[in-house]
């Protein structure tokens, strides 16, 4: 009802404008032809501008008559620009005055051209959402909202991405996946991506690409797929940059910065960000029924938790001349955070009677972070510019540092340790090596490309109970242990990319050799690995008419573990509820068949996918329950096959000139199976979200949007979990010349101040329900501000390291 309030409002305003324009305007209008057939021209970009500017007033396209028309143009004289594709850039002069304020141009004659040309430099307003052969892209530059949220509000409107009830991100519906930054792989993400993205304002970023089948170039691993952040444009002569800052409530602060510069021959790029984040008053409440005693047990909660996360990201270049160019990027990340819960924990009998009853006060602190430095060595052929060495070497390093304290008091017959200690170090050194190479042939490409991942993983971890009869604390054996584990990668890839008319074919194939060692100290014996896998890759594209798109594409991806799902480490946070690694992990095998549309007219843009996936040995978490101790265990292991038929749809289009609307959706049919225990499990049904936007552009630079989304709940192989309804409203205001300067107000989810999300648990002999209530309501206030002017190109190198081969996209942080 609201939504359509809104929308009607926004349409009143857009007819008032219309029937207030001045008597001083006027309307242009004429026709585009093909030179040759005198045939009309759709869809070509036609720009307004002043004679002596490139700066578009006004855009638009020509209908499918290739005629076009300006309204309400003020008089004066004017520069139309004509671009398309396959044809040369054309230009014509036109004058509005008193005594004629209807100017028709005539028939624009447009001549087919190979070659572009550069007589000018033209920028129009892009799609919000675009496809392109191996990608889909969200141009985030060009949402409204950008000033005004955070990069992870904004993963909420991107076609084939979602959070859940934890705001964990999915793509396709899969937690697997692998982040990019600028096509480079950056420790930022390499932990928990969602509270990196919670930490970036959307104005940081550019757009935002989803990459579903990855060609052959790509590392092998991610079962969803990439998703490539692009941060800033190419940095140019001279500098510029932008600073961003907002304050929220509850208690959360955002602070950023980026800068690209060009003195010479040498290029700079880099962009840093810090905030704080607090969600107080959260509760929540875990049940276990076990079936065959009929013992119930409940534990319910209270309390609150910060995080602080800095980063800072930069880029240098130096072209040593026309065909050699060197590259260095180096990456520093560092969080910390601190959690406070009290809980009460209650066990009853079969018929009712409370048996054994206590607190626990839980405090946890942790730290979290890396740094990363690579270099890039990029040579040009002369013989053709776009044949390609390129040769580059990173390192980079994360660690991960918890330290955990708990107090029990008894209420009633409890007996167990009053005081217990628990820390964790874990640290993952990595090194690549790698060598790319582009053979162009007229039209056509070959690529080849060799490289070598050598990483080493270690943690020590310990649990010590206070002894009141001694005052010292004694570390438990059992639950103490250190881990060392290596994984070396060594991969060769071959694709090639075909085109012939409205037809395209790339096609690839990668081989990849992982060699494991492990050594789990008293815990397990040591893990030994080594295996194969030839990973094939194919799509086929066809540009139909009216500027659409069809492509079909099969490959292959394979889920490594990582170094959170095979640490032994056993958290105990709750005692009744465990959680650990599994270090008898294997890689899973997923193949995937993907159809997509893409179609375009003026300013509408419609996209659709379709794609399959199914995996034979899939990673997939389970819990189990032992009832001697009254302890339920989750883990992990490769214990069955997960098939996802998954469709998503997408469309956005401008309206009255100053209406912008979007709509994206996906959904998603999941069988899973597999055994537990001895015991054989199957789920299935459906899943996925919704999302809509809308936002009206006001006079004197003011803007309004409102957002709102569904998100269905997850299936899952033992239970289920909740959905989630959100929405969002927003305020902007730019000003200053050239609108430098902007200040905006958002409000998310102003109608529910807490929300409730709860995972159910389905055993063989128990049945455990867990729910978490937090703040959702958050109001916000940001100042974003750019200063500098940049006017020549510096170079980056095309091709660099892109390690996303390792299971991801779980958060694992402490919020």
């Amino acid at each position: 009802m609201k939504q359509n309030l809104l929308l009607a409002l926004c349409l009143l305003f857009s007819s008032i404008a219309f029937a207030q324009s001045p008597a001083s305007t006027g309307t242009i209008k004429g026709t585009v032809i093909d030179s040759t057939t005198l045939k009309p021209v759709s869809y070509v970009t036609v720009v307004l501008t002043h004679p002596d500017k490139n700066e578009p007033i006004k855009s638009t396209f020509t209908k499918d008559n290739g005629s076009f028309e300006f309204t309400g143009v003020p008089l004066a004289k004017y520069k139309l620009i004509f671009t398309f594709v396959g044809y040369k850039l054309q230009t014509s002069e036109v004058t509005l005055d008193a005594g004629k304020t209807i100017v028709d141009a005539g028939k624009i004659s447009l001549a087919s051209s190979a070659q572009q040309l550069k007589e000018v430099e033209v920028v129009t307003e892009k799609l919000l959402v675009t496809q392109d052969v191996d990608k889909l892209s969200y141009n985030v530059e060009m949402d409204p909202e950008s000033k005004t949220i955070t990069a992870l509000d904004m993963l909420r409107k991107v076609p084939m991405l979602s959070l859940d009830s934890d705001e964990n991100i999915k793509l396709n519906g899969s937690g697997s996946f692998k982040v990019l930054v600028n096509g480079k792989p950056s420790t930022l993400f390499a932990r928990s991506p969602k509270d990196v993205f919670r930490s970036m304002p959307a104005s940081s970023i550019k757009r935002i690409e989803v990459i579903t089948d990855p060609p052959a170039k790509y590392d092998a691993e991610g079962i969803g797929g990439i998703i490539n952040v692009i941060t800033t444009d190419a940095p140019k002569n001279g500098y510029n940059g932008s600073l961003y800052f907002s304050q929220g409530t509850p208690e959360s602060r955002y602070g950023s910065a980026n800068l690209t510069a060009k003195v010479g021959k040498f290029g700079f790029s880099g962009y840093g960000g810090t905030n704080k984040f607090t969600s107080p008053s959260n509760s929540s409440v875990f049940q276990r029924y076990d079936n065959r005693t009929g013992i119930n047990l409940l534990q319910t909660s209270n309390g609150n938790n910060r995080s602080n996360y800095s980063y800072i990201d930069g880029e240098m270049s130096f072209e040593i001349d026309t065909l050699n160019l060197l590259s260095a990027k180096f990456s520093l990340n560092n969080s910390n955070y601190t959690s406070i819960g009290l809980q009460t924990v209650e066990e009853f009998n079969e018929v009712g009677t409370r048996n054994l009853a206590y607190r626990r006060e839980n405090t946890n602190d942790g730290i979290w972070g890396g740094y990363e430095v690579g270099l890039d060595y990029q040579h040009t052929f002369k013989r053709n510019k776009d044949q390609l060495l390129t040769l580059s070497y990173k390192v980079g390093n994360n660690k991960d540092e918890s330290d955990g304290s708990i107090l029990f008091g008894s209420i009633e017959n409890y007996n167990g340790a009053t005081n217990t200690q628990t820390q964790n170090y874990g640290s993952s050194m990595e090194q690549t090596i790698q060598a790319d190479y582009v053979h162009p042939i007229k039209k056509h490409s070959l690529e080849l490309g060799a490289k070598t991942i050598l990483r080493d993983n270690s943690s020590d971890y310990f649990y010590r109970n206070y002894d009141s009869e001694t005052g010292n604390y004694i570390e438990d054996e059992k639950l103490s242990n250190e881990f060392d584990y290596s994984q070396n990668i060594y991969a060769a890839y071959a694709s090639t990319s075909l085109k012939l008319n409205k037809w395209g074919v790339r096609m690839g194939t990668r081989l990849e050799q992982t060699v494991v060692d492990a050594d789990f100290g008293s815990a397990v014996p040591i893990t030994e690995q080594d295996y194969f896998n030839l990973i094939p890759s194919i799509a086929l594209t066809r540009t139909l008419k009216n500027m659409a798109t069809l492509r079909v594409s099969f490959t292959q991806r394979i889920e490594r573990p990582s170094l959170w799902y095979l640490n032994p480490y056993v958290n105990r946070t709750n005692e009744k509820s465990v959680s650990f690694g599994n270090p008898k992990l294997e890689a899973a095998t997923s193949n995937v068949l993907s159809l997509s549309h893409s179609f375009f007219k003026g300013t509408t843009s419609l996209n659709s996918t379709f794609t399959h996936a199914f995996t034979n040995n899939a990673i997939q978490n389970y819990t189990t329950f032992n009832p001697a101790d009254s302890v339920s265990s989750t883990t992990y292991g490769n214990i069955g096959e997960n098939s996802t038929s998954t469709l998503t749809l997408s469309g956005n289009s401008t309206l009255f000139k100053n209406l912008s609307l979007n709509l994206s959706g996906t959904f998603s049919y999941s069988q899973l199976s597999g055994s537990i225990s001895g015991q054989d499990l199957e789920n299935s049904g459906v899943s996925g979200y919704m999302h809509s936007g809308l936002s009206y552009k006001f006079p004197k630079n003011w803007r309004t949007s409102a957002n709102m989304g569904y998100y269905a709940p997850q299936i899952m192989l033992q239970g289920k979990s909740s959905g989630m309804i959100w929405n969002s409203f927003s305020v902007n205001k730019s000003f200053l010349k050239d609108q430098k300067a902007s200040v905006s107000l958002s409000v998310s989810n102003p109608f529910q101040k807490y929300f409730t999300n709860y995972n159910e648990v389905i055993g063989q002999d128990f049945t455990q329900r867990s729910e978490y209530e937090y703040l959702r309501r958050r109001v916000s206030i940001g100042l974003n501000y750019k200063f500098g002017k940049l006017k020549e190109d510096i170079k980056r190198t095309k091709r660099g390291i892109k390690n996303d081969d390792l299971k991801g996209g779980e958060s694992k942080g402490g919020n």
